[in-house]
């Protein structure tokens, strides 16, 4: 199982309403949990309390490739929905930030970051 974690960046107010509407539409991917963390590191819920008014981070557990690059695709896909939007990506040690751009290059880099967390 791997386990990644999506901080949303911006106004507090937007990203704890869109961190919430982005947990609903991962919770629809063949994924084993979506939860919430307050943690920029991706602490796994319950580990630390979670302040209900500055949740900025959901972690995502997957088992399997192709649903981590679906994951990807779903991010990609996401950001590009708003002008603004900008997510950290963390799995282990490495990160990936997307933002909204329509660029064939970061489709590339994000597909290849997810094909390689789940070869780990």
């Amino acid at each position: 199982m791997t386990s990644v974690s999506l901080t949303l960046h911006g106004d507090p107010d937007e990203v704890d309403e869109q961190v919430r509407l982005l947990r609903e539409e991962l919770l629809h991917l063949d994924v084993d949990r979506v939860e919430f963390a307050a943690d920029p590191e991706g602490a796994p819920a319950g580990t630390r309390a979670v302040d209900p008014a500055g949740i900025d981070t959901v972690v995502v557990a997957v088992t399997g490739s192709p649903v981590l690059i679906q994951l990807g695709r779903v991010l990609r896909d996401w950001v590009r929905r708003g002008s603004t939007r900008r997510i950290t990506v963390r799995e282990g040690k490495r990160s990936l930030e997307i933002i909204g751009a329509n660029d064939a290059d970061n489709a590339k880099v994000i597909e290849a970051f997810f094909r390689a967390a789940g070869e780990d």
